[in-house]
């Protein structure tokens, strides 16, 4: 298969790597896995997940998108002032869709990034009090037609609400989506219509019930209205942008301030005066206590804590990990949702690998893209991929 690639002309290799594969001294994993690194063949080229990524950071301050980027990408310059027809038919004719983009079109499930909506909404309609803890016991059997159990076979035992994002306790939060339910009688099961209906409404103050702003084509969010409780890891029917989680980050980065973001900065005419300024509104404010805030942005630390690549950084953030499950045939989605400065954030990010395996994965490029804003002379050390080549990005005033 690696001789056929290099007889077509599909990649180009030197004699000696050639030599070196046919010989045996470099076996056939290692030479497909180098051209990988070198971007000379796509994962997607090799029918292999993952194939797809996006980050979308956002000024929480502002609202502002400070950077959107879509993998894979294409080379605009190609496609601007007359097209390249070769080129353009090639991007048309490859089935990792370079062309569409990944951070404001693709939806999938948030996974458990989406576990703060919940813990508001609870929190705010006396669902649980900062105190009240949440035995977890693995399994929960509340539903007599569907067994549920936590990542955690064996429980985490009792947590509060920042112990359970933290470690982003299934079992706390399917409780959570049950007693949202509940309208009385504790025996009396739950309702699923109500359950969704009171989650809904905190989804829509962090804007996930409407697109985020953005002045290009972006796909509408899905609200989940199936079994609560799976709704409630972010699970279920739930179907967001990158764009849209980023967003919602950064109403939690700013504790409750929700803008319409905007990838404008500006519009003058060619002799540089201003014609238009544009300045992301503020969409809605979530009137929460302190307190609560103060809840879910400790449980969001702990989880950066955890990790010891953020840890070694020196960045100090706070983020969730969701792992998105969707297909029973191909790996889950790994999303990652954080800020930084923990105490005082500049910036807010969501990243999405699509069919990424783990949620960690996601996470380390996140803690990548942290250090690349907070210490850009260390360039060089930061991006240490082999690539030759920048993917296209769209940034703010491009």
């Amino acid at each position: 298969v690696c001789l056929v690639l290099i007889e077509q002309q599909i990649v180009s290799v030197s004699e000696e790597q050639r030599a070196a594969l046919e010989n045996g001294s470099v076996s056939a994993y290692q030479f497909m896995r180098k051209l990988i690194e070198n971007l000379q063949i796509t994962p997607a080229q090799l029918a292999l997940d993952p194939f797809s990524g996006s980050c979308v950071v956002v000024d929480p301050n502002t609202g502002e998108v400070l950077a959107l980027v879509s993998y894979p990408s294409y080379d605009n310059n190609k496609l601007a002032n007359g097209i390249d027809a070769e080129y353009y038919a090639s991007l048309q004719n490859d089935l990792s869709l370079p062309l569409w983009d990944y951070a404001t079109q693709m939806r999938s499930a948030p996974g458990s990034t989406y576990k703060m909506v919940v813990a508001s909404a609870a929190l705010m309609d006396g669902i649980i009090n900062l105190s009240s803890t949440v035995d977890c016991v693995g399994t929960f059997t509340r539903y007599s037609d569907i067994v549920m159990r936590c990542w955690n076979r064996s429980g985490h035992g009792n947590l509060n609400v920042t112990e359970a994002i933290t470690h982003s306790c299934n079992y706390f939060f399917y409780e959570m989506g049950y007693r949202f339910g509940q309208s009385g009688d504790p025996e009396s099961g739950t309702d699923f219509n109500l359950a969704n209906e009171r989650m809904r409404e905190y989804a829509d103050l962090y804007g996930l019930t409407e697109k985020s702003g953005i002045e290009i084509e972006e796909s509408a969010p899905q609200f989940s209205l199936v079994n609560p409780s799976q709704s409630a890891i972010g699970q279920g029917e739930h179907n967001y942008t990158t764009v849209g989680l980023a967003r919602y980050v950064a109403t939690v980065a700013n504790s409750g301030t929700c803008y319409n973001l905007s990838l404008l900065d500006k519009v003058t005419d060619r002799s540089g005066n201003l014609l238009k300024d544009f300045s992301p509104e503020v969409r809605n404010t979530i009137e929460m206590p302190t307190s609560y805030w103060d809840a879910i942005h400790r449980g969001m630390r702990g989880v950066v804590e955890a990790k010891k690549y953020f840890v070694d950084s020196g960045i100090i953030a706070a983020g969730k990990t969701g792992t998105a499950e969707e297909s029973k045939t191909r790996p889950p989605h790994a999303v990652f949702v954080g800020y930084a400065p923990f105490d005082k954030p500049e910036i807010a990010l969501a990243t999405r690998i699509g069919n990424g395996y783990s949620s960690d994965y996601a996470a380390q490029i996140s803690c990548k893209v942290m250090q690349y804003y907070f210490n850009p002379e260390k360039e060089e050390e930061i991006i240490s991929g082999t690539a030759n080549h920048l993917e296209a990005v769209t940034s703010a005033g491009d």
